[in-house]
This record gives structure tokens, sequence and C-alpha cells, in this order.
């Protein structure tokens, strides 16, 4: 019994320590990122820096709102991941209905394009879409990028969301049918809100995946107030010299929308899956 209780006990304190390692490892880079936003820059440009500042700044914040278009570009950055995200859900909860309970010629074949369509990498497409993008006179344009992100971001929520809508019964949807629902009703009050957590992991990625895009960001759009949050971070880089405060300190800001929205999601998914069951 002794030895196997202190088994047990070397068991926790190897899997605690582990778990402190793994969280000390993802935590530093956050903690370091806020830590350098608010550093003097004289504490900052050392060859030693310490894990502690001694002085504190608020200066890099308040060149970014004051001497940088950092603000509009924050702005840009929200418009187009909110709208991208909304119209790519639109499409993909309808696309995915379709081509999970819906029969009609070629419906393998469009299941199948979903899933080749999201593996094409986004630096084949650049040119084409660049060459597109001009054409329609949307050059410089950030709306340019509301044209260009459902490209990718609609084969991934489909591809996810498809998965979801086979999980639920069938039997669920066939009984609002026989009362007399519509197919538009059924998907409205019975399988959505039953995919609703899953729709909530789509939504997230899909506002990510916008937020985060830099490829096609950097090339649509040139002049300041036309660029993205992540775009007009790369541009405090001046050739082999970097305004490290201040870009820390946009990266902090930067990050705050992706962190309420993956905590909106989170109470999202623990809320209760069948709530269309009920209805």
């Amino acid at each position: 019994m002794v030895m196997k209780r202190h088994k047990r006990i070397a068991a926790s304190a190897t899997t605690y320590i582990f778990l402190i390692i793994a969280l000390v490892w993802t935590i530093f880079p956050v903690y370091w990122m806020i830590k350098s936003s608010i550093t003097v820059n004289s504490e900052m440009y050392v060859a030693r820096p310490s894990l502690i500042a001694k002085h504190y700044t608020f200066e890099n914040y308040v060149d970014l709102f004051t001497k940088t278009e950092f603000p509009r570009a924050l702005l840009n950055s929200l418009m187009i991941a909110f709208l991208t995200t909304v119209c790519c859900l639109l499409i993909s909860i309808l696309g995915s209905y379709a081509m999970t309970r819906l029969k009609y010629p070629g419906r393998r074949f469009f299941k199948t394009s979903i899933i080749f369509s999201y593996l094409i990498p986004t630096a084949v497409l650049f040119v084409p879409m660049y060459v597109f993008v001009s054409k329609l006179g949307f050059y410089d344009n950030k709306w340019a990028l509301l044209i260009i992100y459902p490209t990718t971001v609609v084969p991934y929520c489909c591809y996810m969301l498809m998965s979801y809508f086979k999980a639920i019964p069938y039997a669920l949807e066939e009984a609002a049918l026989i009362d007399g629902c519509t197919r538009m009703k059924s998907l409205r009050y019975i399988i959505t809100p039953i995919a609703l957590p899953g729709i909530a992991v789509v939504a997230t990625f899909a506002f990510t995946m916008s937020w985060n895009e830099y490829l096609y960001a950097m090339i649509m759009t040139t002049s300041p107030v036309q660029q993205t949050a992540v775009v007009a971070i790369s541009s405090f880089k001046y050739a082999d010299s970097a305004i490290w405060g201040r870009i820390m300190a946009a990266s902090v800001l930067t990050s705050l929308p992706v962190t309420i929205i993956y905590i909106v999601a989170q109470a999202q998914l623990i809320s209760g899956k069948s709530d269309g069951s009920v209805k």
C-alpha cells in the first residue's frame, strides 16, 4: 500500500511539474510582449534585458494613437474580419446543410471540391487574385479583402460544419418536417441551435484566419489608411532597425479582439447542445 501510494504521489508530482513547465512555456511569450510594450527604451535596448522592468511607461501606446495610423488599421481589421466571418458563416451553413441533408446530382463532387479547394495554398493564388481585384478596380482598397478571404475561409467552414451536421440525428429534423416545418425553418430552429457549439468554433477560426491573414493584406493594400493591423505592425520595422516598444504595444492591442472572441466562443461551447431538440 505504501509503495502504491508513493507511486501515485510521484506520478502526480511529475504530471504537475510537466503542466507547470508547459504553462510557463506558453505564457512567457505573452508576458514578454506585454512587458516589452510598457518598458522604457533605455532598459529594452540592452544586451541582457531583465525579466522584470524597473521603470514602466505607456508612451508606446500613446505614440500608436497619436503618431501613427494604427487605430485606423485596427478598425480596418475589425470591419474586414467581422464582415468576412458573417458572410462565410451564412454561406457555409447553407452549403453544409445542402451537402449533408439534401440529395441532388453532383453532391459528392461538390463535397470533394470543397476539401480540395481548402487544401490549395494561398500563396499559389495571390497572382491571379491580384489581377482579378485590380481589374475590378479594388486595388489598394481594404474592401478587396472581402472578395478574397471567403475563397479560403468558406471551404474551411464548410468542411468543419459538414461533420457537425452529420452528427445530428436526422430523426429530429424528420419529426419537424412531419409537423409541417419547412427545410429553412428546420435549419433555423432545429439544426442550427444543436450545431451552435460547432458554429461558434467555426466562427472563431474564421475570424482568426481573417484577422491574422498577412499575404493578401500586404499585397492588396499599400497606403496606411487601407492597411490592416498585421500589415501596420510590420511597417514599424525599417530596414535593419525596429521600434520594438511600438511593435509590442501594437501586438498587445491586436491580440485583444481575438482573445475576446475565444472567450465568447468558449461560453457558447459550454452552453447546452440540445436546445434545438427541446424546441
